[in-house]
């Protein structure tokens, strides 16, 4: 829930607004070009979940993968792996669900404004009283719904959490509220509202605190009132009474054992313990909320309430919400300390989707991308343009915060990288759309008064759309694969962070020990920059012009490597 997608770690090269829920939803709903999969514009058939968590288990070294489906009209559940404790079913082992608590954070806030407790666009300024003191007026003025949208302006986690919170096994076990009101009451926002939506804990946690506020309650005492209680799902709670920690999955890191999360604050971001069997009755109340005593509620936390590109579009009351097959989907994700989860259903073909892994080594996600069938791409004829038809499409296109398009001619073709990822060739199939040979994937260039102004990504059913930016092009350069191999080799940064440059079809790739490979690009001679952030490698050569070393740049500061 908490912890940071950190790409070059040692060095802080994940963006602020990035951490590894957010990257999470990120890697399910954007394009994942290695991996074909997909026909497009045909219907398909799904791998059952089930049968898709099979190919998962070496995956998870410890502890097990449970899942629940409604499929056809009928409920499964299935558990694969080592599960512990021992003789209890699938869909009645509990796992911390993490950030799936957002979502009855926002029925919770839903029911509140039902009651005519609070409003959407109740201030913190109104509900703290005039004797909070904010040094930033603008926080003050940060609204209900602002804070279940992610779009208040709120950094991801506050400030005076500790000196690196994703590092703590328990992160906010000494937060309290006290400390919170302090953080409110000195933080500063940047820049100026309204807020591109941007994944905030701190929001949601904050949220949770101001609707126990407005009731004269606990927040764990109102989602049991006005919950969890009328839904009937008993064994959805924040602190585990005898009977669920009897049936608690024990969390794990890989390996080793993992670390249970505590909350004295910001519990409506992730404080819930749940199982496949309630959130299979909360699923199912989404689909016929009419079949339940919170109906209007329900459906408000569903209706779309804000922008959220990231996330596949839009988000609801802490629920992110997307298209999947031209269908409305729902879905969140969750991460703690040793727990992987997510939550997806699908209201109009009465279909759901549940997944617990007590073990971090999994993301969730990767099960929802598993269970569409594998398929080759369709083979199209492309339809010839010229490099000034080519020109029109060219350009940085926004799917959200630290996620986009690049789009560049190379000669007589159109090239697209997503972030993080490299350039790949796209095929014109007329009509201002393209498709990718390596992977099932096509682009829509959508236009307006006759000028490009947007695209859309459709793949694996999903429908992602990415705004023009009002930006210049970046230089890139695409020099060959033996051109790169000059530079390939291991470079030590620091006795224990070694930088190892290799090179894959025509594409440079930078590796720090301990982290993913991510590619680089040649912008000019001997420099290469990533996109995931605002980082650069200057190589040096010397007399003979071998490369001997190189110097990382980034935030100010230049550290250097010796091959």
């Amino acid at each position: 829930m908490a912890q940071p997608c950190r790409y070059f770690g040692q060095f802080g090269l994940a963006p602020a607004s990035m951490h590894r829920q957010h990257a999470a939803m990120l890697r399910n709903l954007m394009l994942t070009l290695l991996a074909v999969s997909g026909t497009l514009g045909t219907a398909r058939a799904d791998k059952s979940l089930a049968e898709a968590a099979l190919a998962f288990k070496d995956r998870v070294p410890a502890g097990c993968i449970v899942t629940g489906e409604l499929r056809d009209g009928q409920v499964t559940y299935s558990v694969v792996g080592k599960a512990e404790p021992d003789g209890v079913p699938p869909e009645r082992r509990a796992f911390e669900i993490g950030s799936i608590t957002k979502v009855i954070t926002g029925v919770l806030l839903a029911r509140t404004v039902i009651e005519k407790k609070a409003r959407l666009d109740s201030t913190l300024a109104e509900l703290l009283g005039p004797d909070f003191k904010f040094a930033d007026e603008r926080v003050g003025k940060i609204t209900l719904i602002q804070l279940s949208t992610h779009t208040s302006g709120l950094p991801r986690l506050p400030g005076n959490m500790g000196p690196d919170p994703d590092a703590n096994p328990d992160p906010y076990s000494r937060y309290d509220l006290a400390k919170l009101k302090e953080y409110l009451g000195r933080v500063r926002l940047k820049g100026g509202p309204p807020y591109d939506a941007s994944y905030s804990n701190l929001g949601v946690g904050l949220l949770g605190e101001m609707l126990a506020l407005v009731h004269g309650s606990t927040w764990d005492l109102l989602v049991k009132e006005k919950v969890t209680g009328p839904l009937g799902m008993k064994d959805t709670m924040m602190v585990p009474d005898e009977d669920l920690r009897k049936r608690l999955s024990p969390p794990y890191h890989d390996k080793v054992p993992g670390h249970e999360w505590t909350f004295r604050a910001m519990a409506g971001a992730g404080a819930l313990r749940s199982t496949a069997a309630d959130l299979m009755i909360f699923a199912q109340a989404m689909i016929e909320p009419e079949k339940t005593p919170i109906a209007d509620a329900i459906r408000d936390m569903m209706q779309v309430h804000a922008s959220y590109p990231d996330a596949g579009g839009e988000v609801g009351l802490g629920i992110m919400i997307g298209k999947l097959d031209g269908e409305r989907d729902y879905m969140h994700t969750g991460g703690t300390g040793g727990y992987r989860t997510a939550l997806q259903v699908i209201p109009s073909k009465k279909s759901v989707r549940i997944i617990l892994i007590n073990n971090d080594n999994l993301p969730a996600e990767a099960l929802l991308r598993a269970v569409r069938e594998d398929r080759k791409p369709v083979v199209t004829e492309e339809v010839a343009l010229t490099e000034v038809e080519l020109d029109t499409y060219t350009g940085v296109y926004e799917m959200g915060p630290g996620a986009g398009f690049t789009i560049l001619r190379r000669g007589a073709s159109l090239h697209a990288r997503l972030t993080g990822q490299p350039f790949f060739p796209v095929k014109s199939m007329g009509n201002d759309r393209f498709r990718y040979e390596v992977v099932a994937a096509e682009l829509q260039f959508v236009k307006e008064a006759g000028a490009v102004k947007s695209l859309i990504l459709f793949q694996n059913g999903r429908e992602l759309p990415a705004r023009r930016k009002d930006a210049p092009l970046p230089t890139i350069l695409f020099p060959t694969a033996a051109e790169l191999a000059a530079y390939t080799g291991e470079y030590e940064l620091t006795p224990k962070k070694i930088l190892t440059i290799t090179v894959k079809a025509d594409t440079m790739y930078a590796q720090l020990t301990g982290q993913p490979a991510l590619p680089v690009f040649q912008t000019k001679a001997d420099y290469f920059e990533l996109d995931v952030v605002k980082a650069a490698l200057e190589f040096q050569k010397d007399a003979e012009g071998k490369v001997t070393g190189l110097t990382l740049h980034q935030g100010g500061k230049h550290q250097a490597g010796k091959r």
